[in-house]
């Protein structure tokens, strides 16, 4: 049986907890699509892209046994030191396939980010980096682009400074 929020609110502490990780799984992605905000309903150039604010009920993540998950600043550099890409967007493909299997090695996934913070050393790729995040990202976290004058590898154009997900405890 596939529960709705307002099942899972009703439901105790004790009850919630009691329930299958594949019920407790899927009612995750529900109290996270429930947290995402914008601050308006007008259309903006940005839609799709990145929420405003994401609201983190407490209880509803205690009731599902929701665990954080902050993944380290993650470039285009390989677990090897190797950097990968010689282009602004392999290096933008890279770097969103090496969090990708942080997140996965973490039991989380794109889907659960909530907040994202980029440095680019080129400001001008914007447009690309959106191309390429839309590959990745589907659903839009919190997200700030800053951009920077290098990063810790002269070569690299890219790192994801920041990045806020969730998982289920088994």
């Amino acid at each position: 049986m596939r529960h709705t929020l307002a099942q899972l609110d009703a439901l105790s502490l004790e009850e919630a907890q009691a329930l299958p990780f594949e019920e407790r799984d899927a009612l995750l992605d529900l109290i996270i699509a429930d947290g995402r905000k914008q601050t308006t309903t007008l259309d903006s150039y940005r839609t799709g892209l990145y929420g405003d604010y994401f609201e983190e009920d407490l209880l509803r993540m205690l009731k599902v046994r929701a665990i954080k998950v902050f993944a380290r600043g993650t470039t285009a550099s390989g677990f090897d030191g190797e950097i990968v890409g010689d282009t602004d967007e392999a290096q933008y493909r890279a770097t969103f396939r090496h969090l990708q299997t942080t997140l996965e090695a973490a039991d989380s996934s794109f889907s659960r980010v909530v907040t994202l913070v980029i440095f680019l050393t080129d400001m001008h790729k914007w447009s690309l980096l959106n191309e390429v995040y839309r590959e990745f990202i589907p659903n839009p976290p919190c997200r700030a682009v800053i951009g920077t004058t290098g990063l810790a590898q002269p070569p690299l154009r890219i790192e994801i400074v920041n990045c806020i997900a969730y998982r289920v405890a088994s």
